[in-house]
């Protein structure tokens, strides 16, 4: 009983490690935070699907149930951060629209996982992905600056780990479509492009760089490992390899919404 009980304490202390400073996400005070949080809601979109089908498989590497619970919270959060900053008409109506599809996102997200939620909640998940990157590109024009177009770039890599999971965990659960991996290759494909355009940004600190080479050694590991062809797949090993990058890329995605730029 013991062991058990320290088992589900080292459980939960994982799991706040994870997203330690995005669960309570903090106000919003520049367009660095802004585009930082805004392209996190892109990520979230596509994480809430790919826990959910983890959910549906039994696949319970790092609780999906609890990433499920907590991207839901994030996403209300960080919507309310990101109405209390916007400035232009044009950033207050991207928000809108993001918040109506949320409304509809959010009940097939919290209801009972199956196979048929699944399919909805996907296409759900294709709108609210736009719904939130009209709102990062309405701050990114903004702002008009190197930091902003380098920040937007790295918070997308945070959407596309999650994207590729989504769908190869769709995938792995039974619902063959030749669209799911033609996403996903497209999706690697962008992954890898926007990789080689951060590993040659100015904006680079030294930190930066030991991060984006963890980051391209996780990449390396993941394209060797993932197994699609004639319906093999490795659910619990792909979830692993992209919670993974996703966490890397998040972490350096806050450190360029805080370079200072001179």
């Amino acid at each position: 009983m013991r062991g058990q009980k320290i088992y589900y304490l080292y459980l939960l202390l994982g799991l706040f490690c994870l997203f330690p400073a995005n669960i309570y996400a903090d106000a919003i005070k520049d367009y660095g935070e802004a585009i930082n949080q805004a392209g996190r809601q892109r990520m979230l979109s596509q994480r809430m699907v790919k826990a959910f089908a983890q959910i549906g498989q039994q696949v319970l590497y790092a609780n999906p149930r609890g990433q499920l619970n907590s991207a839901i919270k994030l996403y209300e959060k960080q919507l309310n951060n990101l109405k209390g900053f916007a400035r232009s008409e044009q950033t207050k109506f991207a928000l809108n629209n993001a918040e109506k599809v949320w409304g509809r996102y959010r009940k097939v997200a919290g209801g009972d996982v199956s196979l048929e939620s699944a399919i909805k909640l996907n296409k759900l998940s294709e709108e609210l992905l736009q719904a939130s990157q009209r709102v990062v590109e309405a701050l990114v024009r903004e702002a008009r600056t190197e930091k902003a177009h380098i920040v937007d770039i790295s918070g997308r890599q945070r959407m596309l780990s999650q994207r590729m999971a989504k769908f190869y965990l769709l995938l792995s659960w039974g619902l063959e479509d030749p669209d799911y991996h033609n996403e996903f290759k497209k999706a690697e494909s962008e992954f890898s492009e926007a990789l080689l355009e951060l590993n040659g940004s100015s904006l680079n600190t030294v930190e930066i760089k030991q991060v984006l080479e963890k980051v391209k050694k996780q990449w390396r590991f993941f394209q060797l490992t993932k197994i699609m062809d004639k319906g093999q797949y490795l659910p619990s090993v792909v979830a692993r390899t992209t919670e993974t990058l996703l966490k890397d890329m998040n972490r350096v995605t806050g450190m360029y919404a805080k370079v200072s730029v001179m």
